[in-house]
């Protein structure tokens, strides 16, 4: 396999684990569980995987971060790490799993930028269980996000269950693949989150899995499911079209700003950044809305799930009738 060497993605120094605006240590880093992959796009190999993506747009906007995962024992691995660390991502709950090898997901881009993924197995990812997670617990994740691809064993899943119920906020982004979820797994994952996130397909393929009735009313849905499971927060995508948020009581639609695609790779994990940044924040639906369309645009108008971007260019994006 070839790997593109990792590239540090802003000048200066990456913020370490417990550094940061705000308080430090317990209770303050933004955690992410799950896979960790080398997605292999036309233009070349680039670090991959959705909660991955996320925390590597936190630590940018200035969250300490870590990753539990793991990784093969193999050339890959190393450079998956070399990668995270390169993003300001503490890697010290980053196994390595023997004879097993380190994530590849071959990605096409559809019309419009639109990404398949196509994820080999077996993948080192899916045994992040075999790292401390009693140390995760210990950590009290100011914010936790995870997906449903490394979540499919009971073993993870009970050991997830067990971090997110340390965590302040823990964001369960659904990210179906084929061959990857089930049912009944959505539905077990979906216990430990406060909020939930889902694309517009997810939602309407969800919905009756999840106990409610499928609605084009965004606002009763996304009410309804956060009801039924005891959420904070539902938010749902829709590309370039629009975006629906229920925050606390609240809820808020818009369109994000108008951006030239250039790739839609990693933008529904922007936007799951900048919805995480904005909770944590304390920001009410409609401008937490509006971070995470205008992060998610930002990176959809660039190539790859992380590339570079400033706190400037986001701040410019987000400002209220841009979109």
């Amino acid at each position: 396999m070839s790997v593109v060497p990792p590239l540090p993605q802003s000048p200066g120094p990456p913020p370490a684990l417990g550094t940061g605006p705000g308080s430090t240590g317990p209770g303050s880093t933004a955690l992410g569980i799950g896979e960790v992959l080398w997605d292999r796009l036309p233009g070349g190999d680039e670090i991959g995987g959705a909660p991955l993506n996320v925390v590597s747009h936190l630590a940018r906007l200035g969250h300490p971060a870590a990753y539990l995962t793991a990784v093969g024992q193999d050339p890959p691995g190393d450079a998956a790490v070399a990668a995270m660390r390169s993003r300001g991502i503490a890697t010290g709950l980053v196994g390595q799993v023997a004879g097993v090898p380190t994530g590849l997901a071959q990605v096409t881009l559809g019309p419009g930028g639109s990404p398949e993924f196509a994820i080999g197995r077996p993948a080192a990812f899916e045994h992040w269980p075999d790292g401390d997670v009693g140390q995760a617990v210990a950590m009290r994740p100011a914010v936790l996000v995870y997906g449903t691809l490394a979540q499919l064993s009971p073993r993870a899943r009970a050991a997830l269950a067990r971090i997110a119920g340390a965590a302040r906020v823990a964001l369960y982004d659904v990210n179906l693949r084929d061959g990857w979820w089930s049912p009944a797994v959505v539905a077990e994952l979906t216990g430990p989150a406060t909020v939930l996130k889902l694309s517009l397909a997810e939602a309407r393929e969800l919905a009756p899995v999840l106990g409610v009735a499928w609605s084009a009313n965004l606002a009763q849905v996304t009410a309804d499911l956060a009801r039924r499971h005891g959420l904070r927060g539902v938010a749902v995508t829709a590309g370039p079209d629009r975006a629906a948020l229920w925050l606390d009581g609240e809820f808020a639609a818009a369109a994000p700003p108008p951006v030239r695609v250039a790739d839609a790779v990693g933008a529904g994990d922007a936007f799951a950044a900048g919805l995480l940044d904005a909770i944590a924040r304390g920001r009410r639906a409609a401008p937490a809305l509006r971070r995470a369309s205008a992060l998610g645009a930002l990176v959809a108008s660039r190539r790859g799930a992380q590339p570079p971007w400033t706190p400037a260019e986001l701040a410019a994006l987000e400002e209220p009738g841009t979109g």
